[in-house]
């Protein structure tokens, strides 16, 4: 049967799995009826034999022992999905690299698209600061 509707989120800093979310309850379509489709976030280079007895083993404490009985429909690897931000987050770093060179992106503050745009506002108004544009 469904497991519900909910995101679960770690951020412990040895912790293997960042964050789950259960796709079937953004869209019943996204699972046949009674079954959920579950998609857990790994950032970092996590990989090899024992990955996936990991993952069961963190998410069997987040949610009990039926992950045991899940069925696993694929694993990918993204490389640079997003950026891997381990506790403790070091957010709002520096878009102001000297020398007239300015960065901004998710990776600068949080790994999210709200990270990305308060980066992007960051760098368009420092830019602008040393442009006299505004004070």
């Amino acid at each position: 049967s469904g497991i519900g509707k909910f995101i679960a989120l770690d951020g412990a800093r040895d912790s293997l799995v960042r964050n789950l979310a259960v796709m079937s309850g953004v869209s019943e379509q996204y699972a046949p009826a009674g079954k959920s489709l579950i998609a857990a976030s790994i950032p970092g280079s996590a990989g090899g034999e024992g990955l996936e007895a990991e993952v069961r083993g963190q998410l069997s404490e987040w949610i009990g022992t039926e992950v045991q009985a899940w069925e696993t429909l694929r694993i990918d690897r993204i490389k640079h999905g997003h950026p891997d931000q381990r506790a403790p987050l070091q957010a709002r770093q520096r878009v102001n690299l000297g020398d007239g060179l300015w960065v901004c992106g998710d990776h600068r503050d949080t790994a999210s698209i709200q990270g990305a745009l308060f980066s992007g506002r960051r760098t368009a108004e420092g830019i602008a600061a040393s442009l006299g544009a505004i004070n």
